[in-house]
This record gives C-alpha cells, structure tokens and sequence, in this order.
C-alpha cells in the first residue's frame, strides 16, 4: 500500500473507537510473534503449525488493513501523527506489509527445496524482534491518541463550566435588579415576583449543574491512568 498522496485532515474519534484500535494494535504484536514461533515448530516437524501460522498472518494482515484504511467501525489512520508514523519517515505500513510478505515465503516455501524453507524461516525469524519494537511504538502511538482525546473532553468539560457561570452569574445579576423592581411596584409587582422566583430557581438548578460539572471534572483529572 503506498502512502496517500496528501495528508488526509485530523478525523474527530471518540475515546471507544481508540480503545478498540488499542486493543487491535496490541493484539498484532502477540500474533507477530506467534506467527514466527508456530513456524519454527514446523521447522521442527510440527505437521499442524505451518496452518496455525497462514491462519495468524491472514488475521494479522487483515487487522493491519483496518489500522491502516478503516473499515465500517475503525476510522483507519486518523491523525496526522498517524498517517506520519505509517507512510512517513518510520514507514511502519510498509514495514508491517515486508514482515508479511516475508512470513508468506516462509509459509509458502516447497517441502521438498529445504535450503529454500531454510533460508526464508532465518529471514523471518531475523525479523521478529524488530517487527515487534515497530508494533510497540504503533501501540504507543494510539495510546497517545487516547491521551489527546481525554485532554480534549477536559478542555470542552471546563469550557462549559466556564460559559454556565458567566450565565448564572448574569441571570443573578438580573433576578436581583427584578426583586428591586418588583419591591420597588408594591402591590403591582406581585405578578413581577412570581417570575422572578422562578428565575431564581432557574439559577439554583444552573448552580448545582456547574459545581456537578466541576466536581466530575476535578475527579477526573485525579483519578490514576493505567
């Protein structure tokens, strides 16, 4: 797969959908490596491990494929330190595909040219740790994703803390100057006072919403990361 001609726009994902491409990335390290021990096995008369390995690598290149372009849940490389860390200078999507292609020689090679089984199982095998660390910082990249959005819901949680005081401290500021009035009308300004009390407990309900918003918000920020 060959890098996008332009960079494609930062996509707006919600914390679920990085989650679950956590969840994804970190599954392809495991299957990395189990791809490369179920073919060592084999190397070792294992009649049943050279399939669990073409098994592993059809499920590891197709979960690549979701990380990389999306599919009708995952929205693919979304940002632009993602699309940078696949098609930029540490080239991990074609990288990832190399390590593909090489355990599908390996998977592929004929039983009976053993110098050939031989030599494309020490060239996978050379790959396995370095196609680990890769899938490591790839993890780590969607981890730091996930950290970015939580400080965004922060920022948007104290932005509406900030914009429902400025309103509650006005609407307090016009329900005092009505009970003035309304004081001020005598008998005329009963009617006035009835709005205003509602206006008043308009403002409590406004009071309790933002210090519940404050109080959600500084446990959130306390609360430990994993």
């Amino acid at each position: 797969m060959n890098a996008p001609s332009t960079q494609l726009p930062q996509a707006e994902v919600s914390a679920e959908t990085i989650g679950a491409l956590i969840n994804l990335s970190g599954r392809q390290r495991m299957l990395s490596q189990r791809i490369v021990l179920q073919m060592l096995l084999a190397s070792r008369g294992d009649r049943t491990a050279r399939e669990s390995a073409r098994r592993c690598l059809s499920t590891f290149e197709s979960a690549h494929a979701d990380l990389v372009t999306g599919n009708e849940r995952l929205p693919g490389a979304f940002s632009i330190a993602l699309q940078q860390l696949y098609f930029g200078n540490s080239r991990a999507d074609a990288r990832i595909r190399e390590f593909i292609d090489q355990a599908r020689i390996a998977i592929d090679a004929p039983p009976a040219d053993t110098s050939a089984r031989a030599s494309s199982l020490d060239a996978l095998v050379a790959q396995a740790t370095p196609i680990l660390d890769l899938l490591q910082t790839v993890t780590q990249a969607y981890q730091e994703e996930m950290h970015s959005c939580e400080m965004a819901v922060r920022k948007r949680q104290a932005d509406l803390v900030e914009h429902l005081s400025s309103i509650s401290m006005q609407a307090n500021i016009v329900a005092m100057n009505a009970r003035v009035s309304a004081a001020r009308a005598g008998e005329y300004g009963r009617e006035f006072s009835v709005i205003t009390q509602v206006l008043a407990d308009i403002i409590k309900e406004m009071d309790q919403l933002v210090r519940h918003l404050v109080g959600s918000n500084n446990a959130s920020k306390g609360s430990p990361r994993h």
